[in-house]
């Protein structure tokens, strides 16, 4: 098989945490790889954000990431490449009749893949199994401010998409309930696969052992790992911080800290608020890292605080579970199948800083529940190793392949 992936506006190889780039980028470079390891021929094609792009980059004997020309070579937010979707699907084009080479399949991660994909499926007649990663009517569920709603366009690409392609997976029963509902898509052109996790990457690691590595002191340490934004919900873990604090004799000893590993974007803004709440001499900005390293950071912390306004699976959640870490997590989106709640996990309400702040002291004081989250989250992570959830997509594949040509979607959307 020849597989077509699309990821337009991200590279999977590009620095967790910078930009856009995180679980998607993690998720469509760890399938790959496997089903390349499988003796599927992988093409993921992107589009150039830097000059000094390589137009081919091989990542293993069967998986190349193929960056091409679309609009400015700069990172853009999505929102703006739209424009630049036809020059995207017109390389595409020009890239395989080079080749010469025939694919057997598209798989889309994305609206704006998703948009190129549906009109490559005509053009190449071949089926497309579409992902949307996140969804615009939920993420703007979340959003506070008029700024933050996704764009009009967004919301009717996504329509179109919905309709056109030949299978939708969705990361969990949430997305695949909103997903039927919403865009009213027949059970039949749904599938549920989650998302996975290198179990051999992440795994357990002496905890001293990891803070001598990475230069870390003792005492209690918390975790965030994602993008410094809105949606990922770090206001609300600096109020439960800020709470933590102003506690009298809250730990018998030194106050627990909190490292943030990701993005640079913004992060100014939150050093200043987190001064502004006294927390400076708690924070650790350390902005993104690579991904080889977070098997450290997972074992050198305490516990793992995903504080999201909305989240569509968590594979951050499945990395420290698997490196035998435990989660605190709000309880949106696709976080509580990510984790498996009261076992590997304690959950709180959405925006809710007391809560979280709650559920933080618990973990951080009582050292035989967080053990036996840790113990458990190993075990839990194992059933989403990269073999068993490729063993799915592939089923998927075949599932989309079997359709007929013509099967009743839209077509010209």
């Amino acid at each position: 098989m020849r597989l077509a992936m699309i990821s337009f506006h991200t590279s999977p190889l590009a620095p967790l945490g910078m930009g856009k780039a995180g679980g998607m980028n993690a998720y469509i470079l760890g399938l790959g790889q496997e089903l390349a390891r499988r003796g599927i021929v992988v093409d993921c094609f992107t589009r150039i954000q830097d000059e000094k792009t390589s137009p081919v980059v091989p990542v293993s004997p069967k998986m190349r990431i193929i960056s091409l020309p679309a609009g400015p070579p700069i990172p853009l937010s999505p929102s703006s490449l739209i424009p630049y979707l036809a020059e995207f699907r017109a390389a595409m084009e020009a890239f395989q009749e080079r080749e010469g080479k025939e694919y057997d399949l598209l798989h889309a991660h994305y609206y704006l893949s998703g948009w190129v994909g549906l009109r490559l499926r005509e053009d190449w007649q071949i089926p497309l199994l579409f992902m949307f990663h996140t969804i615009a009517f939920l993420k703007d569920g979340t959003a506070r401010q008029g700024e933050e709603k996704e764009p009009p366009a967004r919301h009717e690409i996504e329509r179109k998409v919905a309709h056109g392609a030949d299978l939708i997976v969705a990361s969990n029963p949430h997305e695949e309930d909103s997903i039927r509902n919403f865009f009213q898509i027949p059970a039949d052109r749904l599938a549920i696969v989650p998302c996975g996790v290198d179990t051999h990457l992440f795994r357990p690691l002496d905890q001293e052992r990891a803070r001598r590595e990475l230069g870390l002191s003792c005492g209690k340490i918390l975790l965030f790992v994602g993008r410094i934004e809105p949606i990922k919900g770090i206001d609300l873990l600096l109020q439960a911080m800020a709470e933590l604090h102003s506690a009298p004799d809250f730990f018998p000893g030194p106050s627990p800290k909190l490292i943030l590993v990701g993005g640079a974007e913004g992060m100014d803004a939150w050093k200043a608020r987190a001064k502004g709440w006294g927390l400076d001499p708690w924070l650790l900005f350390l902005g993104p890292k690579p991904h080889r390293s977070m098997p450290f950071y997972y074992a050198a912390c305490d516990a793992l605080v995903i504080p999201s306004r909305y989240e569509s699976f968590g594979i951050v959640a499945l990395e420290a579970a698997a490196c035998g870490r435990p989660v605190i997590a709000t309880q949106v989106g696709g976080l509580p199948y990510a984790v498996s709640p009261g076992k590997t996990s304690l959950m709180v309400l959405e925006n809710d800083p007391t809560s979280l702040a709650h559920a933080i002291r618990r973990i951080l004081t009582d050292e035989e529940l967080a053990k036996s989250l840790g113990r458990a989250g190993r075990g839990w992570a194992e059933s989403f190793s990269w073999p068993r959830i490729s063993d799915r997509i592939l089923a998927c594949y075949e599932k989309a392949m079997a359709i007929p040509a013509g099967g009743g979607r839209e077509r010209n959307a």
